[in-house]
This record gives C-alpha cells, structure tokens and sequence, in this order.
C-alpha cells in the first residue's frame, strides 16, 4: 500500500533533532533570550560558514531581507531596479516599498531564470540594481550576468528558493560538494537574500529570513537597519525596520540546517528519478552542466492551460497534490498595474504560466511515491494525445 503523498514535508526532522530544538527552545524560554539572543548569533554564523558568504543578518523574512537589501543601498527614488517578470510578488512589491522604479525583464524559456540578455536590453542610465531570482532552486549565471552589465550595477540575489546551491564552471569534479570552494557565492552578488518560510527546503516554523553580503560595510549598515536603525539601544542612527530573527526560530533552524546537506543530496536523486522517468514526455525543469540546485520544486511543463488542467485535476483524484508556480506574472498582477505593462509585454513569462505545473518534491519522497506519480501523469499524457 502506497502512503499518502505530501506536496512538501515541513516536519521530517527526526527525534534526534526534535529533543535538540526542544533543548534550545527550553534554554531561550528559561533565559527570557528572545529578542536577537545567543542563538541568533549563533545561526548567523553557522549560516555563512555553509554558505561560505562572510557576513549574515538574520531577518524576519524573506520579503524583508529583500527590502533591507534594498535599502542598504542608498538607491534614489527614481533609480530604477529590474527584476524578472516571472517571480513570487515580494521581489517586486520590494522594490516599490523602497519606493524605487520596478522595471521587468522576462525569462529564460529552458530554465525560467531572468533572461540576462533580456537584462541588458532594459539597462538604462537609471539602472542602480539587478535582482536575479534563482527560482525553482536553480542559479543564474552571476559570473556571466556580472560580465555583462559592469561594476556599477549592484547585484541583489534572490535566493529563498535556492539555499545552498551552487554554480562550478571551473572543476571538472563529477563530485559535487554544496559550496564549490573555486566559485564561491558572493564572488558576484553584493547581496543575497534568503527565506525560511515553513515550506522552503530549509523552513523554520514560522516566517524568517536573511541577509548575506561579502561587504563590512553593507553588514554594518544591516544590523542597524532590521533593529529600527539602531546598533546601541535608544540611540538611532538610520531609519531602519523592526525586522529581527525570531530568537526560537534560529533555535529551530539551527537543528535543521545540520541534516540540510543530506536532506540536498536526496533532493537532487529524487529530481534525477522524476527526470529520468518523464523527460520523454514533458518538458522538465533544466539544470544547465556546472550548476547543482536545490531543487525548491519539480516542475514540468504541458502543451497549455487546457492540457495542465487535465493532468492536475487527474493527479488530485488520485490524491496527488500539486501546484503553479506561478500562474500569473508580476506585470499582469493587479497590484501593479499602475506601472504601464500589458499583457503581451513578456511572451516567455505568459507562455510558462499557462503551462508549468509542479510535482509533489521533498527529500522524503519513496521510490513507491514518485512511480506512481509518473505512471499516472504518463497514462493521462497518453490519453490526451
């Protein structure tokens, strides 16, 4: 008998892990340590030590470290910052918030990451920053987006669906570690930006985030910006965000991120299983050579919204969930409307939203699972032709 299938697992921790955050909770709550306590401090580090990025500012989201990102800075009003067109709404609700010009620039129709000839296209002399999403767990290609839009324009990465991936275009290793030493994270970003939301592959229990940057300069100016401007207490000295790393949530990150690596490692076998099985069939989700994602989602793409809704429908009445990432662009939502795009501006961001679909992905998925989400998604594509 087959067991149920869950979209995304948040509580695969094991009991090991579950006594140790218990610990850690039960040392906060004794030692009333809940505002950017010991175990902040303590995650930061942990953090960049993986990441192998310098310097980490815990936040209380991802949306928020994109806006502290933002705000770090010292962008004008009418600088302007582009940003993919096919994306989750805070990258761009970001930008607005910190009151900056949203510009968009479409996708890659292979990986669905921001198109960089797209980006060049869209740079003018307002351009200040470039926030590429690496969506889906994939990275962009930051060495060759750095090549071609300068050193004057700040690179914001958008990293809450890709924790701890990596690009390797120098070793010719068939053995790929998390962080390749010859190509390090920060070498093109000045800022990457995480989240920890619940169902993110490494979520906390509640919402979080961070910011990374290889700049003392920039982490100075952060731990000021997430505590209401202020590094000493009652003494402010910018205009800072009440944007702190919840105490326990580190606590709890902290237990998690020690089995990440395995939890990476599965992700990436489960992927290869789902390719292996449906790449004939579909159009998967592609990982150029000398990158390893992290894999936030598989995702396969139908013939159109006609066809998707076909195979979605088949696999909920099988009791398979799934989902759109992400069913409408940013330029077509009504929040932004007032910024003068229409429909037809993006062709590539359109066309994958009318087709992509994802597929229950988490490290706990059984061989059992994933063969019978492909023999049922097969035999539905088989019909319908």
């Amino acid at each position: 008998m087959i067991s149920k299938i869950n979209f995304t697992d948040v509580n695969p921790i094991s009991n090991r892990e579950t006594s140790l955050i218990k610990k850690d909770l039960y040392y906060t709550i004794k030692n009333k340590d809940f505002i950017l306590g010991k175990n902040v401090k303590r995650f930061e580090n942990n953090f960049s030590k993986l990441s192998k990025i310098k310097y980490s500012i815990g936040c209380a989201s991802g949306t928020d470290a994109l806006i502290l990102a933002l705000k770090s800075l010292n962008i004008k009003k009418a600088d302007e910052v582009i940003v993919p067109a096919m994306t989750y709404i805070s990258t761009g609700l970001s930008v607005l918030l910190n009151n900056n010009k949203l510009v968009y620039a479409d996708i890659d129709n292979s990986t669905g990451l921001i198109s960089i000839e797209n980006i060049v296209k869209n740079i003018t002399k307002k351009t200040k920053v470039v926030i590429p999403v690496n969506i889906y767990g994939q990275k962009v290609n930051l060495r060759k987006l750095r090549e071609k839009i300068g050193s004057k324009i700040f690179i914001i990465e958008d990293s809450a669906q890709s924790h701890f991936a990596f690009s390797c275009f120098n070793c010719k290793s068939k053995t790929k570690k998390i962080c390749c030493k010859k190509e390090k994270n920060d070498q093109y970003a000045d800022i990457s930006c995480y989240s920890f939301y619940p169902a993110k592959n490494l979520g906390a229990y509640g919402d979080a985030g961070l910011v990374a940057t290889k700049s003392k300069k920039i982490y100075k100016k952060l731990l000021s910006l997430r505590n209401l401007g202020s590094i000493k207490k009652h003494d402010h000295n910018l205009l800072g965000m009440n944007s702190r790393l919840d105490t326990i949530q580190a606590a709890i990150l902290l237990e998690k991120m020690k089995i990440f690596p395995e939890e990476l490692h599965l992700r990436n076998a489960i992927a290869k299983k789902y390719t292996n099985n449906l790449n004939q069939y579909f159009t998967c989700q592609h990982v150029p050579d000398g990158y390893e994602s992290a894999w936030a989602q598989f995702s396969i793409l139908a013939l159109n919204s006609k066809e998707r809704s076909i195979f979605m429908k088949k696999l909920k009445d099988s009791g398979i969930p799934t989902a759109i990432y992400y069913p409408k662009p940013l330029h077509l939502q009504e929040a932004f409307c007032n910024l003068d795009y229409a429909l037809g501006d993006f062709p590539v961001s359109e066309s994958i939203s009318q087709r992509i679909f994802s597929l229950p992905m988490h490290p706990y998925l059984t061989d059992d699972n994933i063969n019978k989400i492909c023999e049922i998604i097969i035999s539905c594509k088989e019909l319908v032709e």
